[in-house]
């Protein structure tokens, strides 16, 4: 009759011991220490190496959009001095009597929508301050050659002093903003054209 026993006594159970003396020796805390650092270290530099890629990828992101922007401004404003030099060459050869019905019509697709675009400031000032002269300047101008207020000879040298100063400023300077930037994209893999 067996009383009081231990169920693990019972049919010759072997009672299982824990060895925890690996738990109080130096050489594991130490490891644990260093595969805890290991690990954080892992995790910041894959963090920050993830951080520096979204950083360039949308660093070149902005500058194709920008790109895209200034080559299309660029365009216009080339097709747009076409059209002024037209009008600027007919009234003075022609000085139509009605010059209302010879109103020069220019592209300003372009110029409005970048109102709306978030790359639009990164144009450099200059390049947009004398696409802005341009714009406002040929649209007075023309205004007070049709309301008489600038007779046809004065109003073709002021337009002719406008033309000029797009052309050998704001012209050259937009293209070579958008040509460096061109360069880059295609050096960092992106094709643009």
């Amino acid at each position: 009759m067996e009383v009081n026993q231990e169920p693990s006594q019972r049919r010759g159970a072997k009672k299982i011991r824990f060895d925890n003396q690996e738990l109080v020796k130096t050489s594991f805390w130490v490891s644990q220490i260093f595969m805890i650092i290991a690990t954080v270290a892992g995790v910041y530099l894959a963090a920050q190496e993830g951080l520096s890629q979204a950083i360039k990828f949308d660093s070149l992101t902005n500058m194709q959009n920008n790109y895209h922007l200034q080559h299309s401004l660029y365009e216009e404003l080339k097709d747009n001095v076409a059209v002024m030099t037209a009008y600027t060459e007919l009234i003075e050869k022609e000085k139509p009597y009605n010059i209302k019905e010879y109103h020069p019509v220019m592209a300003d697709f372009i110029w409005e929508n970048m109102k709306y675009s978030a790359y639009t400031l990164e144009t450099p000032s200059d390049i947009l301050s004398g696409a802005r002269r341009f714009y406002m300047g040929s649209a007075d101008i023309v205004g007070k050659i049709e309301r008489k207020f600038y007779g046809p000879s004065f109003g073709s040298k002021q337009l002719r002093s406008l033309i000029e100063e797009v052309e050998t400023h704001t012209l050259p300077k937009l293209e070579q903003s958008y040509k460096k930037m061109a360069d880059e994209l295609k050096r960092a893999g992106i094709d643009v054209n």
